[in-house]
């Protein structure tokens, strides 16, 4: 299987209306429209009459027509040709499924399963997507290895004065690989200490799962005492699914969720949500900064001085090579 033939997610549902929408993956040109029955076609992005890009096109009913020679497309992608009405022609289309606020795509022919979201008791507060100027392998790395959070992030992540005394701990299963941390958590004001339940002395939790079907990471994140008897009040899961634009540039999709011991309906959510996706933002822009700033983008190992906190890096190189490109021999974990 190749890395093309996974699930991936490429536009917000909300994002597709009236207009085409071009999009690249794995440095191949796509476009997406809405039908007027609802229904989303995922092309190749070119007429095969002359090689128009089709995301220049319009949304007529239920066809995309070309603006070049105005050929229409249905979401199948059976093309017609008005000045040859007895010409029909084809572009290659991919499978779509909405689900989760995102339209996500895949090769007909690929038997790829979709990714399961375990989001049983949580509430959804939103999504959100960035470009990141890295390989695939360095995104994951920033994302998984949590060291960094003591003095690139301000909201969650563990304080800096205590990194010693982190506990890290890795694991691996034949197709996941996860990292968990926990020791004390890096300061936080008084109002979100109260809202999250982080009390005094409470240390910071980070359960990461990464899969490679597509490649997404399964982020929870959680306050509790040292002795982990008591927890906060509030729980963050976050799914972030990472699609490869080009080999040098890859997108983040962030599937955010919450679930609270606070007494009270859910649907006040709803008035956290706007924070909390602005505080993603802002924490995502400073692992922009990061990724903007790597001396040497290879994503090779060798020759790096890893410490405890980097042995999921080679777990998860080996199962992107072997389960996500189908590399049979993929490269040595750590």
């Amino acid at each position: 299987m190749a890395a093309i033939d996974h699930w991936h997610p490429l536009v917000a549902s909300r994002e597709l209306k009236r207009k085409p929408v071009a999009v690249r993956l794995h440095g191949r040109d796509l476009v997406l429209f809405r039908a007027a029955s609802g229904a989303v076609g995922a092309f190749d992005d070119m007429c095969p009459h002359r090689r128009s890009k089709l995301s220049t096109g319009t949304v007529v009913g239920d066809r995309l027509r070309c603006q070049y020679h105005a050929w229409t497309f249905d979401t199948c992608g059976n093309g017609e040709s008005p000045g040859t009405p007895k010409m029909t022609a084809c572009v290659a289309s991919y499978e779509t499924r909405e689900a989760h606020n995102y339209v996500w795509v895949k090769p007909h022919a690929s038997t790829a399963a979709f990714p399961a979201f375990d989001l049983t008791g949580y509430t959804r507060i939103g999504e959100l997507r960035h470009r990141l100027p890295a390989p695939l392998e360095l995104v994951i790395d920033n994302f998984t290895e949590i060291e960094h959070t003591t003095i690139n992030h301000k909201t969650f992540g563990h304080d800096l004065k205590h990194i010693a005394d982190v506990t890290v701990r890795t694991e691996a299963t034949d197709d996941v690989a996860s990292v968990y941390s926990a020791g004390p958590t890096k300061r936080l004001n008084w109002a979100k200490r109260i809202f999250l339940g982080a009390w005094r002395g409470f240390h910071f939790q980070s359960h990461a799962h990464t899969h490679f079907s597509p490649v997404y990471t399964r982020f929870d994140h959680f306050w509790t005492s040292p002795d982990e008897a008591r927890e906060g009040m509030v729980r963050w899961r976050l799914y972030l699914v990472y699609v490869p634009v080009d080999a040098d540039t890859t997108d983040v999709v962030s599937f955010m969720y919450a679930k609270s011991r606070w007494f009270g309906p859910d649907s006040w959510w709803k008035y956290i949500a706007p924070f909390y996706m602005r505080e993603t933002n802002i924490e995502i822009a400073r692992d922009h900064e990061l990724l903007t700033g790597l001396a040497d983008k290879s994503t090779s190992l060798e020759g790096m001085k890893l410490s405890r906190f980097d042995k999921i890096l080679g777990l998860t190189r080996e199962r992107i090579d072997r389960i996500y490109r189908g590399i049979s021999e993929g490269r040595t974990s750590l």
